[in-house]
């Protein structure tokens, strides 16, 4: 098993399991690659961390004399609050690093006011004939058109997954 990924306990097996992930999707594999158990009738299954969230990251909040659902609260557990900081780290990540599609490299346009939040199109919003973009942050709402954006030789501005990017020809290594 890989050493830097987070190895877990089965709970129906007991083996050790890990998870493998590509392209946002992923399962829970022992060190012989497979996803089921040995008895072939399920997938493996890890043990929760947190026995207070059970590894949802939420807590329950219900009334006192119903015991009816009234809302939910984040898990305060050490163990939850760093998977928590780790996934907003990725997120972060994520959202502000390049990526090289093809012969191009996109790189994210953040936005002015807030200096965080991205741009995403307003629907059959435009000004002069240009799509108008709106900042992704809550919050924010900053709303920019193509003017705003400085472009230089072969420069364009395009849109990816909801949010836009300045994309420029891509001359480095292919990998």
């Amino acid at each position: 098993m890989s050493s830097t990924a987070e190895t877990r306990t089965c709970l129906h097996c007991a083996r050790e399991i890990e998870y493998i992930e590509a392209d946002g999707q992923g399962a829970w594999y022992d060190s012989s690659n497979r996803t089921g158990c040995v008895d072939g009738e399920q997938p493996h299954a890890p043990e929760p961390l947190c026995g207070s969230c059970q590894d949802y990251g939420l807590i329950e909040i219900r009334h006192a004399s119903t015991d009816g659902l009234i809302g939910h609260r984040p898990c305060d557990d050490p163990a939850c609050t760093d998977r928590r900081e780790k996934a907003a780290a990725r997120a972060a990540e994520k959202h502000t690093g390049e990526m090289v599609i093809g012969s191009e490299e996109f790189g994210p346009q953040v936005c002015a006011e807030c200096g965080w939040g991205g741009y995403t199109p307003v629907p059959g919003l435009y000004a002069q004939g240009r799509p108008v973009y709106v900042c992704t942050a809550t919050g924010c709402g900053y709303r920019a058109d193509v003017s705003a954006f400085e472009l230089g030789d072969g420069e364009r501005l395009a849109v990816h997954d909801g949010r836009l990017y300045l994309v420029r020809p891509y001359d480095g290594a292919p990998f």
